[in-house]
């Protein structure tokens, strides 16, 4: 009997692979049976190719037959054929504004993410992911297990939300004791769901939108607004206490458009009423004049800048109760 077929057993391999398997010298002139769990193979050669493609454990033989007619014995080996790993990115998620999260994938024992922007470490199961701007961002996973690679890709989706906005009002000034009315507004209408007020002196409630301050110096309010999804923005305002009712106004402005003093106006503490405010030249013209309190002088008239030099200024306004009070004096313009 001629020499019995050898084969390296056992063998792993993972669906899909293309194993080469062979006996022998190929310059023997045998011919050989090659089985798969009892079932016939068409090679008769010394070697056969096989691409494995479903998991499972199969006995894979073989039979050498010489050309004197003698068989050999019937020798062979289990083949362990790994099933591929199923990759899973995790679920899609959205996240606020300025926070991290952390990826969850799972199916392998190696991992790589794709691409590997703004990971940590593109090649763990769990990346923490740090994304700059708003948008929608796609990360896919690819897996391996005991060197099996995952045949399908999974992915998950990151939706980073804009940053929410929250205005607290602008700052203010009132009259020592008087209620003043604080009122946060959600500016592009996130659907914020829960409000604090930090510090709460001088609230009637701080933990709603629009809380009643009642104060007796100045203080500086901030407010958290949050919804549902945990996201966040917060917002300052400036409130000063004044004893009124009064009517203040500064000595000089620089209207030269660079945000700071640049516009003349006073500050109505406790007035109910601007009955005027108006400006003067040095001629007697009037250059400027409202009722609104909000409103004040850019250092402009009819659309020229004023020279540099002190104006005259006039205001009366209206306290509780009636009460007029009228002040005047000069403003210097700064250029």
């Amino acid at each position: 009997m001629r020499g019995l077929a050898q084969i390296a057993m056992p063998d792993t391999v993972c669906v899909g692979m293309a194993r080469l398997y062979h006996v022998n010298d190929p310059t023997i002139p045998s011919t050989y049976t090659w089985a798969i769990d009892g079932i016939t193979q068409a090679s008769t050669k010394n070697e056969i190719g096989i691409t494995w493609s479903r998991a499972g454990t199969f006995q894979l033989t073989v039979q050498e037959h010489a050309i004197s007619g003698c068989d050999g014995d019937i020798r062979g080996g289990l083949v362990y054929v790994v099933a591929p790993p199923l990759a899973n990115a995790g679920p899609d998620s959205v996240i606020c504004f300025g926070n991290s999260i952390q990826l969850k994938g799972g199916g392998g024992n190696t991992y790589h993410w794709s691409p590997s922007t703004y990971l940590s470490d593109a090649n763990v199961s769990n990346p923490f992911v740090a994304i700059p701007a708003a948008g929608t961002y796609q990360y896919v996973l690819s897996v391996s297990n005991n060197g099996c690679p995952s045949v399908v890709k999974d992915t998950v989706l990151l939706t980073m939300l804009p940053p929410l906005k929250l205005f607290a009002g602008n700052d203010s000034s009132v009259t020592i004791n008087q209620p003043f009315q604080l009122n946060a507004i959600d500016v592009n209408n996130a659907g914020f769901t829960s409000y604090k007020w930090s510090p709460s002196f001088g609230l009637n409630n701080a933990q709603i939108k629009n809380p009643v301050a009642v104060l007796n110096s100045n203080i500086t309010y901030t407010v958290t607004a949050q919804t549902l999804g945990g996201c966040s923005a917060t917002d300052d305002i400036v409130i000063k206490v004044f004893n009124g009712p009064e009517i203040y106004v500064p000595d000089a402005f620089t209207p030269n458009n660079d945000g700071l003093n640049d516009i003349f106006k006073p500050t109505y503490v406790g007035i109910t009423q601007v009955k005027y405010f108006n400006v003067f030249n040095r001629y007697g013209q009037l250059v400027f004049t409202t009722t609104n309190p909000s409103a004040g002088w850019d250092g402009s008239f009819k659309g020229e800048k004023q020279a540099p030099m002190a104006y005259v200024w006039m205001v009366e306004g209206v306290g509780p109760g009636g009460t007029s009070i009228k002040k005047k004096g000069t403003v210097m313009l700064i250029r």
